[in-house]
């Protein structure tokens, strides 16, 4: 690892004159002015889908669609849910290290990662995962980094994968008809981002390696190297680099990957009796919804709350996103915003009731998590 950026002869540089804090409140200006303008449109144009959709159908369908919701489907998806949070907590645990921190500690940790990645857009609810870890259990924030980058990586991969498979069975269960768009096109830009996420996987130390050899050369031997804030950067950013060849160095990536396909293959099975359970008071039985369909389409909105766009709960972009999807795939639009707006508010709510209770937990006098180990 490159040596610290000597900061003691940069003290004069770091003086603050009245000139250079003068041109410094309008860039801060400037950049408050940003995230604000941000979150206003991202908002907005999730009010305004909300609005787009819900003019398509009334209020009352959704209401009925929820209440005579089909209760064993739905409580075997919030069963199968909570199955897929115990297998993604011991992943996890095995990126981290087993002997590090405790199952339920951990199991707490990806309940409450669940709730905030539901609610906060662009997937910044990952953040929560990495602050619990580092605030709460004490781990070294390059642990908390590395091993979510990993995670990231992995269902990347592996939804990927998925994608591919189900668009195949589909054609082939289904005919070519069945599509009302080329699969073609999808089938080759999923293999094309399933290959560079597995090579990612395998190749991220070395890929981030060259990026930090290239700042060192570049930045860290100039005078923006000297400065406190971007030697911290860097010097974390290799800290996450060694923590990811520590964790290649234990040969989980086998256990992680299998666990990963579970994590995601349940979660994608939950989503489906979800589906069912608001589809089947509308005369659809299992024999009507193929398993792969319905995949696809959640997984479509799934990708949707990745995107910079995705609102706050993902109110009108999950849903949106959704019924293009479920109408691409042959149902009609009023069926496909209804169900879309049904599954997408249980699912929201359970998984954000499981947030709130974990954090009172691990908030309350008595709880003691075990202390964690600096190294994964």
């Amino acid at each position: 690892m490159p040596e610290p950026a000597n900061n003691g002869n940069s003290i004069s540089e770091n003086i603050k004159t009245p000139e250079n804090a003068a041109s410094k409140k309008p860039k801060k200006w400037r950049s408050l002015l940003l995230r604000i303008l941000n979150i206003v449109i991202v908002v907005g144009f999730g009010i305004f889908l909300v609005i787009f959709l819900l003019r398509q159908v009334s209020f009352e369908e959704i209401k009925s669609a929820i209440v005579n919701i089909y209760k064993p489907s739905i409580i075997a998806a919030i069963c199968i849910i909570f199955i897929s949070d115990i297998f993604r907590a011991y992943r996890t645990q095995l990126l981290v290290g087993t002997g590090n921190i405790r199952f339920f500690d951990m199991f707490l940790t990806a309940l409450i990662r669940n709730a905030f990645v539901m609610v906060l857009p662009a997937r910044t609810g990952e953040l929560s995962y990495v602050y619990v870890l580092t605030r709460k259990f004490k781990f070294p924030v390059e642990v908390g980094i590395s091993t979510m980058v990993l995670i990231m990586v992995f269902d990347l991969a592996i939804v990927f994968t998925l994608i591919v498979v189900s668009i195949i069975i589909v054609w082939l269960t289904m005919g070519f008809a069945s599509f009302s768009f080329s699969s073609w096109p999808v089938i080759l830009i999923a293999s094309l981002l399933l290959i560079a996420s597995m090579l990612l996987l395998f190749y991220l130390s070395p890929v981030i390696r060259f990026f930090t050899g290239l700042i060192d050369r570049h930045v860290m031997n100039k005078r923006a190297g000297k400065n406190r804030a971007v030697s911290y950067i860097f010097h974390k950013l290799c800290d996450i680099n060694t923590s990811i060849d520590l964790i290649k160095q234990r040969r989980v990536y086998g256990k992680v990957y299998f666990y990963s396909v579970i994590c995601r293959v349940l979660k994608f099975l939950a989503y489906y009796m979800a589906v069912h359970a608001v589809l089947k008071p509308m005369g659809y039985g299992f024999s009507n919804l193929s398993f792969w369909v319905i995949f696809l389409a959640t997984v479509v909105a799934e990708i949707s709350a990745v995107l910079p766009t995705h609102a706050l709960a993902g109110f009108g972009t999950y849903e949106g996103a959704f019924a293009l999807a479920f109408i691409a795939l042959g149902f009609s639009s009023g069926i496909a915003i209804t169900v879309g707006f049904s599954y997408h508010l249980i699912m929201l709510s359970f998984s954000v009731i499981l947030g709130i209770i974990s954090m009172i937990i691990i908030s309350l006098p008595f709880y003691r998590p075990k202390t964690a180990v600096n190294t994964p």
